[in-house]
């Protein structure tokens, strides 16, 4: 069944049936962001294949993690746990990423997005090699931004963590969110630039807290 609609703080799991609208709360929340407009600079692009890219990663989430929500979708928390945070190319096919490239279209696809990422894993790998919870993605819809969204969706996958003494790590590519992670529990342990880029990303590792 849908999930039901509602203004209360809360964390559900993302019923499948919802995965379309938690895709759009991503694209609101996304469209201007760093990473994204560096893989898509072309706004036109993004509004018309945008909805898609997240609905893939949604199912990436299914698959391989957990996928939050609140009950009236106002933000989306996709967690990998130990054990799935090594993101494949191969997994990233069985989600319906392989269209990416002709959408994306190619050049840019090559030549910028996936070097990004593969520059991303690399320092995420020598962060933190360990079994550790990864935080993929946390957006909340631009409406509902600054009313403690972001936080409840976050806490549930802390909790987990700390349940099983086991750190957490994610990265942004947005300078304006380190405040909000370091008020999480959250230690910036690296800054990146991209090469032949102004694009950076902030990587940061939670210890686990006693529960």
């Amino acid at each position: 069944m849908p999930a039901e609609r509602g203004s209360n703080l809360d964390t559900i799991r993302l019923p499948p049936s919802e995965r379309s609208l938690a895709a759009k709360v991503c694209t609101r929340a996304f469209f201007d962001y760093p990473m994204i407009t560096f893989d898509w600079p072309d706004p036109n692009r993004r509004a018309r294949y945008l909805d898609w890219l997240w609905v893939c990663a949604i199912n990436y989430g299914f698959r391989y993690g957990v996928v939050y929500t609140t009950p009236g979708i106002d933000g989306v928390a996709v967690w990998l746990p130990p054990g799935q945070t090594h993101v494949t190319t191969w997994r990233y096919a069985l989600v319906g990423y392989l269209q990416l490239p002709f959408f994306m279209g190619f050049k840019q696809f090559f030549t910028r997005s996936m070097k990004r990422d593969d520059l991303e894993q690399k320092m995420r790998e020598e962060i933190i090699p360990g079994p550790h919870w990864y935080l993929w993605i946390l957006a909340v819809d631009p409406v509902r931004q600054g009313k403690g969204v972001g936080t409840i969706l976050m806490r549930t996958g802390l909790k987990s963590a700390d349940a099983h003494h086991l750190p957490c790590y994610l990265e942004t590519y947005d300078e304006k969110n380190i405040i909000f992670y370091q008020k999480q529990g959250f230690n910036l342990i690296r800054t990146v630039q991209v090469p032949d880029s102004k694009l950076s990303f902030w990587c940061f590792l939670r210890e686990p807290h006693k529960t």
